[in-house]
């Protein structure tokens, strides 16, 4: 290794001298050219001794004086040239690797970038560990899934001892309740009676919207972009705020985890577009294609996005990072755009 990083830097310097020492030849000959000239216009022009005295050599070290100062501009040029070219380039185009690299993309850094070879080996040095990086990210993945898989089966046996325990027994206490209503005739007695009605109806309604978001069986049933639609009027008859559905292209049923991530990111997108954007209305779209391409889009306060993915987690924004998990777990790409006082449009594309 040390042999070939002294022969990339003697390869250096010897580009850089092959294109310096040609312009020093040329403004050598330049030199001596204008001097011959020189010499030849005062000979026929002047006396003898008018010549001999325009002839000094003091007098033409002034003339070539500002010649030679040719020189170092031409060796400060091919350095210009050199560093910009060596240098200064690949280091930005390293820039750039080493951005992308911070979001996930772990094959640009592979790219190469040219230059110098202290740049070379320092993109060398990247690139092997972000290799690093990523074999522990595909081991790390695996845990992730498992956890995630765990957690869909909590999710699914919560649902089911919610819907076929507790709220059957919530319904079986509303008929009681009515039950009672047709048989009081004392005002007092048949206004409690009611609220106890009414607050057996509102708490059945809010377990079987939370039944819903823990076990989607719009999504089992009847496909992914129906569930969207119905989570989208959810989300809007609970908070009020404007939220459209759009699909584009035909539909396709895709596989079941697949369908389930997506879901899931449209869902906790959209919480976060009801905790935290202050928005007025959101759109939610779906488009198929060659690509499957899910969008969630909002016109709220925005927020100034943080330079890698890691300080997601310590500006609090866990659910972005879920969000990205579950994205790499299919196979897709998450992107996410944002600023302050323009919205947030989070993008998934698989």
């Amino acid at each position: 290794m040390k042999k070939s990083t002294k022969l990339l830097s003697a390869s250096s310097f010897q580009a850089l001298f092959w294109l310096v020492l040609p312009i020093t030849l040329v403004l050598v000959l330049v030199v001596i050219g204008s001097l011959a000239l020189h010499e030849q216009a005062m000979r026929q022009r002047l006396p003898e001794e008018s010549w001999e005295a325009a002839t000094d050599p003091a007098l033409e070290l002034t003339l070539v004086a500002p010649l030679l100062l040719l020189v170092p501009l031409a060796v400060a040029g091919a350095a210009f040239w050199f560093g910009t070219k060596q240098i200064i380039r690949p280091l930005q185009a390293l820039e750039k690797q080493a951005t992308a690299l911070a979001w996930g993309d772990f094959e640009s850094i592979r790219q190469p970038v040219g230059g110098i070879v202290e740049i070379q080996n320092l993109q060398q040095g990247l690139a092997e560990m972000a290799r690093k990086v990523q074999a522990s990210q595909e081991g790390l993945r695996d845990y992730i899934n498992a956890i995630t898989t765990a957690q869909e089966e909590e999710r699914r046996r919560l649902a089911r001892e919610l819907h076929d325990d507790t709220i059957q027994s919530l319904i079986a206490l509303k008929h009681r309740v009515q039950f009672a209503l047709d048989s009081v005739r004392d005002a007092g007695s048949r206004r409690v009676l009611q609220e106890l009605g009414e607050l057996a109806e509102n708490t059945i309604e809010n377990l079987r919207r939370l039944t819903r978001a823990l076990r989607p069986i719009y999504l089992e049933d009847l496909g992914l972009v129906t569930a969207l639609e119905m989570l989208s009027r959810e989300i809007e008859h609970a908070s009020g705020i404007r939220v459209g559905f759009q699909c584009i292209g035909m539909e396709k049923r895709l596989d079941p985890r697949i369908e389930l991530s997506l879901y899931r990111i449209a869902q906790e997108a959209l919480n976060n577009v009801l905790r935290h954007s202050q928005a007025q209305e959101a759109l939610l779209t779906i488009e198929f294609g060659d690509q499957i391409c899910l969008e969630i889009r909002d016109n709220g306060v925005g927020f100034q996005l943080p330079a890698s993915l890691t300080d997601f987690a310590t500006r609090g924004h866990f659910g972005l990072l879920g969000m990205r998990e579950r994205a790499e777990l299919i196979g897709a790409r998450l992107e996410v755009f944002s600023a302050p006082g323009e919205g947030t449009r989070v993008r998934v594309r698989i």
